[in-house]
């Protein structure tokens, strides 16, 4: 995966040298309407044109032509950024500003420079520095297909194949049988987007989402790998090395404490409410419920009718209409930024297993929430949420267990 591709670069590069505003933007003017709470939902191509209007209204209400650039930059690379949680973490300094140590190998330097980690999330923001003869402008798509991520006490992060685990175990001398490899690895989805990519330099993250457990309370991290693939602007380079880069984890990660909520109040009797299952971390919210939907072949085949005309309609709970709403009004949608974020079950008995990620965070819940999802028939499911109070916490932990 990449991160966008400099679009907004490019955009003020046009606006630098262009007074008139061409016929692609007012297009996109006319037929975009986003509302500002629900961004999320709206694929890439939608949001540029978003970007694009923005900064044409402002380009002719003010009457120069990005007179400052600086701010409409952020403001448009905030737009495009992934994760609006991770967003709200990083405003409220939930991130960890790696001291300038590279490890290097052939000609080329590596080194972490910021990092965030709670119970589901890892970010790890790399910069590589190549070989002189390497350019990797117009670089879009970055690969590690043999990286390794473990921690102080043997723990695997995240692998990038079975037998990178069994090797990592050989190695340290520890049990390598996949029993024991399953018990001391995270379960993890991952990405790698490209920050920023320019003569010999080449800014990435690393991106791993825990989803199945949670990390482990890590005090120091340890990236290995040995090969990068890079390709983009009919470039293809493959550089080799040995590259070992280690983190230590500050204590405002180890000391991260995840926030459990029961479940109050229920408009639909066939949710199994003593499913119900709501976490807030410091860059998400986990959900999960299951329930009694009804018969399978009927609701499949109405399914399966939609789905030819409109797929997002076709979804017995439509993700990107559900969201989490807090005391002050606050609405939060599904983050959306991989598979393992949010979606649902439907099996053959006619129950229905729904997970999802929404944008709610440590740093705007309140004691009390509502979760609102939107079916196929355009009806509500609300489930009502209360934190859970200290002495609640010993007995309903275990159950919490995402």
């Amino acid at each position: 995966m990449v991160q966008n591709d400099k679009f907004d670069e490019k955009l003020f590069d046009y606006f630098k040298n262009n007074q008139e505003i061409p016929e692609k933007i007012t297009n996109g003017i006319n037929n975009v309407n986003l509302q500002k709470e629900r961004k999320k939902i709206f694929n890439f191509h939608n949001l540029k044109k978003v970007a694009v209007a923005a900064v044409s209204l402002i380009t002719v209400s003010a009457g120069v032509v990005l007179a400052n650039t600086t701010d409409i930059v952020s403001f448009i690379k905030n737009i495009f950024n992934d994760n609006d949680a991770v967003n709200t973490a990083v405003e409220n300094g939930y991130v960890y500003e790696a001291p300038t140590v590279y490890t290097a190998s052939e000609d080329t330097k590596m080194k972490i420079t910021e990092m965030i980690m709670d119970d589901y999330t890892l970010d790890l923001n790399m910069l590589a520095r190549l070989d002189k003869e390497i350019d990797v402008t117009g670089i879009d798509s970055i690969n590690i297909p043999d990286m390794i991520i473990t921690d102080d006490e043997n723990k695997i992060l995240y692998s990038s194949s079975s037998q990178k685990s069994i090797d990592f175990c050989n190695q340290k001398g520890i049990d390598s049988s996949y029993d024991n490899i399953k018990n001391i690895t995270t379960n993890t989805s991952s990405s790698i987007f490209i920050r920023n990519a320019d003569t010999n330099s080449i800014n990435f993250l690393i991106n791993l989402s825990a989803s199945d457990g949670k990390f482990p309370l890590s005090k120091e991290i340890y990236v290995s790998f040995n090969t990068i693939e890079m390709t983009g602007n009919n470039k293809n380079y493959t550089i080799s090395g040995n590259w070992n880069t280690e983190i230590k984890v500050p204590d405002k990660f180890l000391n991260r404490e995840s926030i459990l909520y029961k479940v109050t109040n229920c408009n639909n009797e066939n949710v199994y409410k003593n499913s119900i299952k709501a976490e807030v971390y410091e860059t998400g919210m986990n959900f999960e419920m299951t329930m009694y939907w009804g018969d399978y072949n009927t609701w499949h085949n109405k399914s399966e009718e939609l789905r030819k005309k409109d797929v997002l309609s076709s979804q017995l709970i439509k993700q990107e209409s559900s969201y989490v709403i807090n005391e002050n009004g606050e609405k939060f949608y599904p983050l959306q930024s991989s598979s393992s974020d949010g979606g649902y079950s439907f099996n053959t008995d006619g129950k229905l297993v729904k997970w999802e990620t929404f944008g709610l965070t440590k740093f705007n819940m309140t004691d009390k929430l509502k979760v609102v999802l939107t079916t196929i028939d355009n009806n509500e499911i609300i489930i009502d949420l209360e934190r859970l109070l200290s002495r609640e916490l010993k007995i309903s932990h275990k159950k919490f267990y995402f």
